[in-house]
């Protein structure tokens, strides 16, 4: 076999240099990463989909950064209010529910004829918006507030509405007339538990 030269085995000055200049640029671009200045990456430099919402700070994307066409939380609601009529949701619209309410009228006598009502009012939110009077026995007035107008549809709920039955008028100046009678004999009852839906 022929003897290797030992000499032959040495790098050459151009290859020492060749790799002294891959070092220096490989260091250099983990060193360019680590110090990037301010604003200096622009759009066109990063790749798409490089930037995933793990990368992104909470907060860091607010709605005034979003392109017009881009969807938003607060877009979103936009949107449904929009397809809405641009009322907020639980506003009184025409064909909405304005109105609802389970109304127990066991508590009402001549000593104690009104109460207010807990439930759902569209025109206003507030805890004494529903109330009932009672007229007689088995006859009330319901009052809306801020609802002038609509159709009113009751029926028995509770525990025992066996033979009971009752009927609302319509909405009137923000008013209804309810009546509960026994559906065996017609006589006016009190005691029964009365849902509301308005419309």
């Amino acid at each position: 076999m022929r003897k290797i030269n030992k000499r032959s085995l040495r790098p050459t000055p151009a290859l020492v240099v060749a790799f002294v200049a891959l070092f220096a640029a490989m260091g250099g671009i983990g060193y360019a990463a680590a110090k990037l200045k301010p604003a200096s990456v622009k759009t066109k430099t990063i790749q798409n989909g490089a930037v995933t919402t793990d990368k992104l700070a909470d907060g860091a994307v607010t709605t005034p950064k979003l392109a017009p066409d881009s969807v938003a939380p607060n877009a979103v609601y936009a949107m449904n209010a929009a397809k809405l009529g641009g009322a907020a949701p639980g506003e009184c619209q025409t064909g909405w529910l304005k109105a609802s309410a389970v109304i127990d009228t066991t508590n009402l006598n001549d000593a104690q004829p009104d109460a207010v009502v807990p439930g759902f009012d569209c025109a206003s939110h507030a805890a004494d918006a529903l109330s009932i009077h009672r007229d007689a026995v088995g006859r009330y007035t319901v009052t809306l507030a801020g609802i002038q107008s609509g159709t009113v549809v009751a029926s028995i709920s509770g525990a025992n509405p066996a033979n009971a039955v009752t009927a609302a008028s319509p909405i009137i100046d923000g008013q209804v007339i309810v009546k509960v009678w026994n559906n065996s004999d017609a006589q006016f009852v009190d005691g029964k538990s009365v849902a509301l839906l308005a419309f």
